[in-house]
């Protein structure tokens, strides 16, 4: 995996760990951390089943209360020790994070709500990205919705007391700045960020957490990504593509957005064991060793997903970049390992 210097401060006062040490932190002792507001919902597999994945929803219809006035827990932000521009925040709830990362999610990658700041995160699979367990976004995708956040103030008010605490922290760290029009800004480095809801579930955290650090390669390492893109582009016929976009929309994702599309794509393509599992055998090896869910009968769909992760791990696994690709201990690796 290709590395950097930062350069910009965007870690100041960050501990350095590693994604081991990161997800042990995240664990908890009961399941009260998935939500304090409902139940946990099965993610949905896009055209075949449910099943746990990297981006589980955390809770069933529930409306997040985005607005309220309640003092914003403190925000832990570490520093991935593979590259200094990669921030990982760890919330004290998995309620908080939504709070604080859902609305940011919405704007950048919701199928309908992109480029729109919500008064509130809808309920139930209309929060689609707002609520799922895992998000990642650039510092500077942060502070253009921050930007548009204070210029909108939808519902009389900026940031609630999650986001507010989030942007503390990362100010604090040196990867937010404010400029002298009052603007908020990321630092010259442009960190990336990533954050995973705590759970007792040691899988869960594992699984979510591999899923997110693919998409931090892809942000920091340019090489990576324009091979992920010369794939998507030159590899994949159209019908995939179609595939692909479908799974996504599914899912909530903006599949308008080519940079959307091309980072899931190799993110769920890595990491992903369960979702496309066809029976064919193409998901052996430690990560989620629950088993796959759909047993070879997900229908076309799944067997057309299946055999697109097949391709894409035996291409990408031969990239640089992949001669050492991030896992989370012994266990929890990518699809090809």
């Amino acid at each position: 995996m290709g590395k950097d210097k930062g350069g910009g401060g965007g870690s100041r006062g960050a501990p350095v760990v590693t994604l081991e040490q990161f997800a042990d932190a995240l664990i908890t002792s009961g399941s009260s951390s998935s939500s304090s507001s409902g139940p946990t919902k099965s993610g949905r597999g896009g055209g075949g089943g449910g099943g746990k994945h990297a981006h589980k929803p955390l809770a069933k219809s529930v409306e997040s209360l985005t607005l309220r006035d309640d003092v914003g827990a403190s925000v832990e932000v570490s520093r991935w020790d593979r590259n200094p521009r990669v921030l990982l925040l760890r919330f004290p709830s998995a309620a908080t994070q939504r709070d604080a990362m859902g609305r940011p999610s919405i704007f950048l990658e919701d199928a309908e709500l992109h480029g729109t700041v919500v008064e509130r995160i809808p309920s139930g699979q209309r929060g689609g990205v707002a609520n799922y367990s895992g998000h990642n976004m650039r510092a500077s995708d942060l502070a253009r919705f921050l930007n548009v956040l204070r210029a909108t103030m939808p519902g009389g008010a900026a940031e609630n007391a999650s986001e507010a605490a989030m942007v503390r922290a990362l100010k604090n760290v040196g990867a937010l700045v404010t400029k002298k029009d009052g603007s908020v800004a990321a630092a010259r480095d442009d960190p990336v960020l990533a954050a995973v809801a705590g759970s007792s579930d040691r899988n869960e955290v594992r699984d979510a957490l591999l899923h997110e650090a693919m998409h931090m390669v892809f942000y920091i390492d340019p090489e990576y990504e324009r091979a992920c893109r010369d794939y998507w582009e030159s590899s994949m016929t159209d019908s995939d593509k179609d595939a692909w976009r479908a799974f996504l929309t599914e899912l909530r994702y903006n599949a308008d957005d080519e940079t959307l599309v091309v980072n899931e794509l190799q993110a769920y393509m890595a990491t992903e064991r369960v979702m496309f599992d066809d029976g064919v055998g193409g998901n052996k090896g430690g990560g989620n060793k629950g088993g796959g869910n759909n047993g070879g009968k997900g229908g076309e769909k799944i067997e057309t997903l299946a055999r697109m992760q097949r391709e894409f791990a035996a291409h990408i696994k031969t990239h640089a970049s992949m001669a050492d690709p991030p896992s989370v201990g012994a266990n929890t690796k990518v699809v090809w390992l």
